[in-house]
């Protein structure tokens, strides 16, 4: 949780951010597609997708290179 805070103050202070980009972001951090509905529910607009859309495919690829370093790390 705490990196999510981070990057959420970060976003917020230095890129100015706004919400709706904030909520895409988060939903595509963690790879969650309710809370990226919940987001463009609430939004009413595409600009949570958007930033789902921006961040979904790093998120992903990230977590395969994780486990694969892990595998390799701790099965040697």
């Amino acid at each position: 949780m705490l990196p999510l805070v981070l990057v959420g103050l970060f976003a917020r202070g230095v890129w100015k951010m706004n919400f709706m980009d904030l909520s895409g972001l988060f939903a595509g951090s963690m790879i969650n597609p309710p809370g990226l509905s919940f987001a463009t529910n609430i939004a009413r607009s595409d600009a949570p997708n958007v930033a789902y859309a921006t961040v979904y495919p790093l998120t992903t690829l990230l977590r395969i290179l994780c486990a694969q370093v892990l595998a390799i790390v701790l099965f040697r």
